[in-house]
């Protein structure tokens, strides 16, 4: 195969006459594709990458909105409709602590919630469709459940608040230890069953579909939910702060272990919303367990 010829160069120390050299005809721009942008504006553009169109957009229009960030559940407002808060709250501000439950009373109290919590087990796989009638009809009365068992376990550690929901009006930060300075210990053990009932609360709620409710309906349930969420957290950092009676602190392991519940419920929890559809919550899903957490990471 024949080698191409070498073009032409000036010899060396000769100047080039630029006055003589040979313009490009038409033909030969055509071939060589430079026609001028101004001439034909679009050949440039037809080179261009295509511009890319981000999508979703309306996702981001939504989330982005200030009121997205703002409180949307009345914490003073009752965990049930039949509950008065106001008598609520002067009938659980008298009475003084009682002591540690005996052993057999313990056994009594260990037997009793092991009961309650198959109960409800039970009646979660039966909602599940094996006997759909004798099960739950839906998030809401297994969210009350799991309140009665809360309150049962903080009744037997506090001994002066047997419904939790008046945890919601109280600043866990402005409870001092020294409120208990000369109280009895009252506790042996219950943070085992309460971090059980923390850890089965999103196990239970992403089994849930919220698509048939209407839209008062969808926003108690979701508010039943946070605010059971709430009363753990208030739950947790007294303990983890030692403001119960006896002034007993949760130990190294179970504080561990109820971090690592706690962080995975803020994550789970806003992932199940948004697979709902279930918007606006951003400021609440901010308070997850936000207290413990500060007690944890300190």
């Amino acid at each position: 195969m024949s080698e191409p010829e070498t073009p032409l160069h000036a010899p060396p120390n000769e100047q080039l006459d630029l006055s003589n050299i040979k313009e490009l005809d038409e033909n030969d721009m055509t071939d060589l594709d430079l026609v001028s942008e101004i001439e034909n504006p679009e050949s440039r553009n037809s080179n261009s990458k295509p511009e890319s169109k981000r999508e979703f957009t309306e996702d981001e229009d939504m989330y982005d909105d200030v009121d997205d960030f703002k409180p949307r559940i009345n914490i003073g407002s009752p965990f049930n409709s039949s509950t008065d808060m106001g008598q609520l709250g002067s009938s659980q501000n008298s009475g003084r602590p009682r002591g540690r439950l005996s052993l057999s009373q313990q056994s009594k109290f260990i037997a009793y919630l092991d009961e309650q919590l198959m109960n409800i087990q039970r009646k979660f796989v039966q909602s599940r469709g094996l006997n759909a009638e004798n099960g739950y009809s839906g998030l809401a009365p297994l969210l009350q459940d799991l309140k009665s068992v809360i309150d049962f376990i903080w009744y037997s550690i506090d001994g002066t608040t047997p419904n939790t929901e008046k945890l919601l009006t109280q600043d866990v930060s402005e409870i001092s230890v020294d409120q208990f300075e000369s109280s009895k210990s009252t506790y042996f053990g219950q943070t085992a069953y309460l971090m059980r009932v923390a850890d089965d609360i999103m196990d239970y709620t992403e089994k849930f579909d919220l698509d048939q409710l209407d839209f008062h309906e969808k926003g108690s349930v979701v508010t039943k939910l946070f605010k059971l969420l709430f009363i753990l957290d208030h739950i947790f950092a007294r303990l983890l702060d030692g403001t119960i009676p006896g002034r007993t602190k949760m130990n190294l392991t179970d504080a561990v272990r109820m971090r690592a519940i706690a962080e995975r419920t803020r994550t789970r929890l806003p992932r199940y919303l948004g697979q709902k559809q279930v918007h606006g919550y951003h400021y609440e899903v901010s308070k997850i367990y936000e207290e413990s957490l500060e007690r944890c990471s300190g």
